[in-house]
C-alpha cells in the first residue's frame, strides 16, 4: 500500500464521496501509528472536525489519543469542544476528565467543559444511565 496515498491538504473539506472517506480511513489504519498521528496532526489546522473524526476511527492506542487531546485542548479552538468530548469513550470518562482538569484551558473552554459535565451528570442521574 502506498504510504503517500493521501495528504492532509486534500481534506480541507470533508470528502463529498463516501468511498473516498472509507478509503482514507482504511489507509490510515494500514500505516504506522506515527504516520497516522502525523497525518491527523497535520490535518487539524485545515479541518479540525474531520481530524477528530479520524482520530476516533483510526484505532490509535489510548496514550496517543490522550496526547492528541492534550494538544487540542491547548490549541484552544473553542468550537472544538463538542468534538473533543467525543474522545471520552476512547479514553474512558475518568481518564478524559482527569486530562481536561489538568489542562490549562481558556476561560471559554473551561466554561464549556464545566457546563457539559454538569448537564451530563444531571442527565445520567435522571435516566440512571
Amino acid at each position: 500500500m502506498e504510504s503517500e496515498a493521501f495528504t492532509p491538504e486534500q481534506f480541507k473539506n470533508r470528502p463529498a464521496v463516501a468511498q473516498v472517506d472509507v478509503d482514507l480511513r482504511k489507509w490510515l489504519r494500514g500505516i504506522s501509528v506515527e504516520k497516522r498521528l502525523a497525518f491527523i496532526r497535520a490535518l487539524w489546522p485545515l479541518n479540525y472536525t474531520y481530524s477528530m473524526s479520524l482520530a476516533r476511527s483510526s484505532q490509535l492506542p489510548n496514550n496517543h489519543v490522550e496526547a492528541l487531546l492534550v494538544e487540542w485542548l491547548h490549541a484552544a479552538q473553542n468550537s472544538a469542544g463538542n468534538g473533543l468530548v467525543a474522545l471520552a469513550p476512547l479514553l474512558g470518562e475518568a481518564r478524559f476528565w482527569k486530562v481536561v482538569d489538568a489542562s490549562d484551558l481558556t476561560e471559554e473552554m473551561r466554561s464549556f467543559f464545566y457546563l457539559y459535565r454538569k448537564s451530563y451528570r444531571r442527565y445520567n442521574s435522571a435516566t440512571g444511565a
